[in-house]
């Protein structure tokens, strides 16, 4: 996903908060950065597997949270 789509869905967090965050995701191991030599600049960000292992291990929680908001 390119930094740009990830902006979008968090529309109420500011540009240098998403970067921090994936730098710290990075770092942690949960995403994966690429970046291509191209103009203008693309990076885009992958889930590692342990990423996708956590995403899958807190969908169920979301999902709760959102039916216990409604």
């Amino acid at each position: 996903m390119r930094f740009a789509e990830i902006e979008h869905h968090l529309p109420t967090a500011s540009t240098s908060t998403i970067s921090k965050r994936l730098d710290e995701f990075e770092g942690a191991g949960l995403v994966t950065r690429s970046q291509y030599n191209e103009i203008p600049p693309r990076v885009e960000y992958a889930l590692t597997e342990e990423g996708e292992e956590v995403r899958d291990r807190l969908r169920p929680l979301l999902e709760w949270a959102s039916e216990e908001s409604n």
